[in-house]
């Protein structure tokens, strides 16, 4: 049964009431509904935004801005008789800039033009253009060099990822052996419940046949007060498997987020199919498959890293930068320029008069300057840095550390669970022994009381160690598969058994 034929067939139970439902049904639903397992894949998603967020740091940064000014100065100058300059300026600024994983900082193309229209008298050119394009690289050589430290933070990013992809196995595989002993638990409980009305029915049967044989003087009146004592006690046991029965699907419906509403009835049966375990085989197994080893494994690598980049946070920063700049200059003469006597004004040199001439002198390069500058600068104490790099040192420790108790974990949940497989089959072999020789018991407790031999007592408690045997044998036989699927989570392959695949 498909994905979309379980949830169809769920929406129709809606109205039913009932849904009949197998342990592939099951592990579908719980992988599309439960709601730890949603949260985990949430939290998958939260660390590649991460992991986005960290490489934004070297994403190239493009600024653009622009202003107008429009002021009135006030000025003591004796060319200037109002006292007031009134000017506008407009200003426009375009610029790529940005870092590189090598400690690389760079400011390129920085184009920054300015358009100014004064009253002042004494300058030449109202309007003035007035530009400048400039590029600037520069290289960190100590602190924040190479790679290693500049990459640090986004590798970092990618193994949590790693360790969210990992929890989220985790979660998978927990949820799967807890929908798996839900589900046999419901089996169990519906298997209880029939065998507590099979049990009810007896002593109902033995009641009646018990007043039959008081009426005609074969038994004493005592039989029909024991037998009805137990017809009570059998009613107290349906009672008590409706209940169990109740909350084994209240426990089911839960993990897979499904109505509480809704009457799940199981349609397969527990199966018993051993093979001999390799205990060393599934262990080795185990340290390649579970996710809390890799987890372990993925938390050491991160240490190692940050422990590594506070190293370098210690040292002094020197720093080299390289500039080079051009400008250019250009307008129109300004009408209001002061005119000293009555000479005549020099022409504005061919070089300036246009408001064009600003950028032509930018792609001739006529003014280039050019600047190469050194850095270097330390905190006298460091104690930031110096704390920072012993507290990953410690981290890192004591990753190691938890990474030793979690193979330790791992093997002692292997070996546990692999004993508890061995010990549901003798469970198994035991019960069934146990209902064979019971069964023996109540035949001849009841052939005795037939011929006047036995007694009522007697074939009730043959009853009871029946129905008590046959117990023992449907709880034996679901805990073989629920240990089952402990192993298989245990050995890390309870996903890959189901076809589950978690994307990279």
């Amino acid at each position: 049964m498909s994905q979309m034929i379980v949830l169809a067939a769920l929406a129709f139970a809606g109205a039913q009431g009932t849904i009949e439902i197998s342990i592939n049904d099951v592990v579908r639903l719980a992988l599309e509904g439960n709601k730890d397992i949603l949260v985990e894949r949430l939290n998958v998603e939260v660390s590649e935004g991460d992991v986005l967020k960290e490489r934004g740091v070297f994403d190239p940064l493009l600024e653009l801005s622009s202003s107008f000014t429009d002021s009135e100065s006030p000025t003591a100058s004796t060319f200037i008789e109002s006292g007031i300059i009134d000017s506008k300026t407009l200003e426009l600024s375009a610029g790529i800039s940005g870092t590189l994983p090598t400690g690389t900082f760079y400011d390129l193309l920085r184009f920054e033009v300015a358009r100014t229209k004064t009253t002042s008298q004494v300058e030449v050119l109202s309007p003035s253009w007035v530009t400048n394009l400039s590029f600037s690289i520069g290289q960190e050589l100590l602190r924040g060099f190479g790679t290693g430290s500049n990459l640090a933070r986004i590798r970092v990013a990618k193994r949590t990822g790693d360790v969210s992809r990992k929890e989220l196995e985790r979660v998978i595989s927990d949820t799967l052996v807890e929908v798996q002993r839900a589900y046999w638990n419901l089996v169990a409980a519906y298997k209880f419940l029939e065998l507590a009305n099979t049990a009810l029915e007896l002593a109902l049967d033995l009641q009646k046949r018990n007043e039959i044989q008081v009426e005609v003087g074969v038994l004493p009146p005592v039989t029909v007060t024991q037998a009805r004592s137990e017809v009570a006690a059998r009613k107290v046991d349906v009672i008590t498997a409706e209940n169990d029965l109740e909350a084994g699907e209240d426990i089911l419906k839960n993990l897979l987020s499904i109505s509480l509403g809704l009457r799940l009835v199981p349609t397969d049966e527990p199966t018993i199919g051993f093979t001999e375990i390799n205990e060393e085989e599934v262990i080795a197994l185990a340290m390649k498959k579970r996710p809390e080893i890799a987890q372990s494994k993925l938390e050491i690598e991160n240490r190692v890293i940050l422990k590594k980049f506070y190293s370098n946070q210690r040292l002094p920063r020197l720093m080299v930068q390289g500039s080079l700049l051009f400008q250019g200059l250009g307008g129109e003469q300004n009408p209001g320029r002061i005119v000293f006597g009555d000479t005549i004004p020099e022409p504005i040199s061919e070089q300036f008069n246009s408001g064009t001439d600003a950028f032509r002198q930018l792609g001739e390069g006529d003014f280039p300057t050019w600047q190469v500058m050194g850095v270097l600068s330390f905190p006298l104490t460091n104690a930031g840095a110096r704390g920072e790099y012993r507290k990953a040192a410690a981290e890192l420790e004591r990753s190691v550390i938890r990474h030793g108790k979690a193979v330790e974990d791992v093997e002692l949940d292997v070996r546990n669970s692999i004993r508890e497989v061995h010990n549901s089959l003798k469970k198994i072999e035991a019960a069934n022994i146990s209902v064979q020789l019971v069964e023996e018991v109540l035949g001849n407790e009841e052939e005795r009381l037939k011929v006047g031999v036995g007694t009522t007592r007697e074939v009730l408690e043959a009853q009871r160690d029946l129905v008590d045997a046959r117990f023992g044998e449907i709880r034996a036989v679901a805990d073989y598969n629920i240990a089952i699927a402990a192993l298989e989570r245990a050995k890390g392959t309870i996903i890959d058994s189901y076809g589950v695949e978690i994307s990279e």
